[in-house]
This record gives structure tokens, sequence and C-alpha cells, in this order.
């Protein structure tokens, strides 16, 4: 009789992509693959469209089909905006092929990669932002309630103040930067275009602005250098309200800095911050199959 073998699939939602793996029950890696967002606050239509469009790369070279019933299927998942809970019951009950779906938010499962499921703490800098840590099973949560409203500092959050500079620019208060300059022309200095595009833009499309903040940052334009200081002074403010939350004032508890846009803030943080940064030991995506792990290993006591 055939023994029906194991597939885990970790997945790692964001705003502006998601990254989906996919490992055999012995923990070797058989894929993985990015592809669209898949935050579920703003679409839960996306984000399974999202998710099953890189598990159909993975498993097509593989010959295996979704929900082969020759396997058992168990997926972590840790997806932006899970914390609504109407969009977690709505993403929940969509009928799917895994035979155990387990979902948190995606700093969650950020955090257990980082630290390979030991307490630790990590903030993540890409299209939005959120500081997260676990400490003796006790988590805390700070931002990450999303853009426009909150998540200061993230790719989105540097987009739109590149923006409001241009805007301002464009008007008389302020004079002409090079970034301000750069992002007209991605407009091609057309007025109307560019107002049209500001007033639809979400926030994966403000993100998109983000590299040509740094770029200013890296070649010394001021106002791009006051934007990114400002980013910094928001990633410190979540890294202090978490050193706040630890019962234990005196641990250096590590922490972990996540995103495409983490390596650009951090020589601009705060010393006490930087201090406590490690490297992730592993990353999000696998700490989403790391989540589902833990909850049959708990089943199974």
């Amino acid at each position: 009789m055939r023994m029906t073998k194991s597939l885990f699939i970790g997945v790692d939602g964001g705003a502006t992509k998601c990254i989906v793996r996919v490992e055999d029950e012995a923990g070797q890696l058989l894929g993985r693959e990015t592809s669209g967002p898949a935050n579920i606050r703003l679409s839960v239509s996306k984000a399974w469209a999202s998710i099953y469009s890189a598990l159909d790369i993975i498993l097509k070279p593989l010959n295996i089909k979704l929900g082969d019933p020759a396997y058992h299927w168990y997926a972590g998942m840790g997806l932006a905006g899970c914390e609504l809970s109407s969009a977690y019951e709505s993403f929940l009950s969509t009928k799917h092929s895994f035979n155990q779906l387990v979902i948190s938010s995606d700093a969650h499962t950020a955090c257990l990669g980082a630290h390979a499921g030991s307490d630790g703490a990590v903030i993540i800098i890409g299209t939005g932002t959120v500081g997260f840590q676990v400490v003796a099973h006790q988590a805390t949560k700070v931002g990450g309630w999303g853009f426009p409203h909150d998540d200061e500092g993230g790719g989105a959050s540097l987009g739109l103040e590149a923006v409001k500079v241009t805007l301002q620019a464009l008007d008389g208060r302020l004079p002409f930067s090079g970034l301000a300059n750069l992002i007209y022309a991605r407009f091609d200095h057309h007025l109307e275009r560019f107002v049209n595009w500001v007033n639809h833009a979400n926030s994966t499309a403000f993100a998109e602005l983000a590299p040509l903040v740094i770029q200013q940052y890296q070649a010394g334009d001021a106002v791009a250098i006051n934007i990114m200081q400002e980013a910094a002074n928001a990633i410190n403010g979540l890294g202090d309200t978490l050193q706040a939350a630890q019962p234990d004032q005196q641990a250096m508890l590590p922490c972990a800095l996540i995103g495409g846009v983490a390596p650009f803030i951090q020589p601009l943080l705060n010393v006490s911050l930087r201090e406590r940064l490690v490297p992730s030991q592993l990353t999000p995506d696998a700490g989403a199959i790391l989540l589902v792990k833990d909850y049959l290993a708990k089943g199974k006591k």
C-alpha cells in the first residue's frame, strides 16, 4: 500500500507581492516563486489568485496537481491584513485544496522565520511598516494599520512624501529639488497626467516611487535625505514601543529588519535600535511553514 506523502506550503503575502515556497516532509525545498499582491484587507480574491499563480509555477515542473490525494497538503500563510476579522474569515471560508490551512499576520510569520521560532522581534519595512515580537509566548504588534493613515517609513509613505514635495515645488511653495524633478519627469512633465495618477494611486503604486527617493538620498539630495530621516524616525518609534513592551527592560531582545526598504533605512536608525539588530535566520515564507508545523505538532500532543 502506497504511503501518502506530505507537502508543506509557506506563503509570505504583502501589499506588493507574495512569496510562496513548497517543501517536502524532509524539509527539502521543492520550489519558491514570487507572485502578485496578497493583502487580504484589500482583496481576498486577488490574494488567492496570487498564491495559486505561484503554486502553479512551482508544481507544474514537478508533475503535481494541487489537491492530489497522493499527498497531504499543509499550508501556513502569513498575510497582510489578516488582523481584520472580516477579511480573515472571508479568506478562510474560500474553498481551497489544503488538508490544513493556518494563517496569521505576515509580521508573525516573518518573526518566526527571522528567529527560527525562538523569541525575538522584527520590524518590516516594505510597502508598509509593522513591528512584531514574541517573548515567552506573548506577542506584541505595533503599527501596520495600513496606508495612508499609518505605515510611516515604508515604501508607500516614501512615495507619498515625494509626491507632496513635487506638488509643492510645482506651485512655488518649495524650490525644485533633484527629487521633485525626478518625480515630475516620470510623468513626462505633464501636470494633468501626474495629478490624475496621484488621485487614483494605491499603496503599491506609491511604493513604486520609493526607489527614486532612495536614489536621490544616495545622491545627496537634501529633500530626499530629510524624507529618509523622517522615515527612520518612524521606525525608531516602532522599535522603542516594542522595547517598552518587553517584560525585562534590561534584556537585549534580538531584532531583525525585513523588507526592501530596510537596508537603506538601517544606517539612519538610532544606535539603541541598531545595537539589537541581527540577520534573519530564515525567510518569512519559511516562517510560514514553521507556523503550520507548530500547529500540527500541538495537535498531536
